[in-house]
């Protein structure tokens, strides 16, 4: 799993705001992949991850498919806004969504119950499609959270204890038994 990298207009909330990588952010997408070898690239709709996996897909002549279980969550009224303009509106918003953010939402967010779901859906589709290959995920800070939250079966605020900074880069390495999956992390790179 491949985090975009650093995007223009600096830090905000912008689950479905779709603010193009910055230079620097595509050097580091690069840096986190010039070895990479496999099978295929799957990638969020969102220019930020898409336009660096349209590149790298050709670069590697490797097949591409972009999937919308990959995009990342809707913050609502927060789309755009900084923590600071967050605060400024409702000084406890932030603290309360990191609390439980199932009962207390931004705005007019996207549902976090559904999310979840929606990623945990994505990941097994992902596992049934694709056993035995080499599959890089290029995607979002939250929904890598909500898979490190899936995989290793730690909670919401358990997970927020995890950096996932502009192209950090995660390993998880799946076993079949026939009937189940177990998943291993390999390693979490942070850049």
């Amino acid at each position: 799993m491949l985090r975009h990298g650093e995007v223009q207009g600096g830090p905000r909330y912008r689950g479905r705001t779709d603010d193009p990588l910055t230079p620097k952010g595509w050097q580091q997408m690069e840096r986190q992949t010039s070895d990479w070898q496999g099978d295929c690239i799957v990638s969020s709709p969102l220019g930020r991850c898409n336009s660096f996996a349209v590149a790298l897909s050709r670069q590697k002549n490797t097949p591409l498919r972009v999937d919308q279980a990959w995009r990342e969550i809707g913050f609502g009224d927060w789309e755009g806004k900084t923590a600071e303009q967050i605060i400024s509106h409702d000084p406890s918003a932030l603290q309360r969504y990191y609390e439980d953010p199932i009962n207390h939402p931004p705005p007019n967010a996207e549902n976090y119950a559904d999310f979840s779901h929606r990623v945990a859906c994505g990941w097994q589709h992902l596992l049934e499609h694709n056993t035995g290959r080499h599959v890089l995920l290029i995607t979002h800070a939250g929904v890598i959270r909500s898979l490190f939250m899936h995989l290793l079966d730690i909670p919401f605020r358990s997970s927020l204890q995890i950096e996932i900074g502009h192209a950090s880069l995660s390993r998880f390495k799946c076993y079949h038994d026939g009937n189940e999956c177990f998943v291993q992390l390999s390693f979490h790179l942070p850049l």
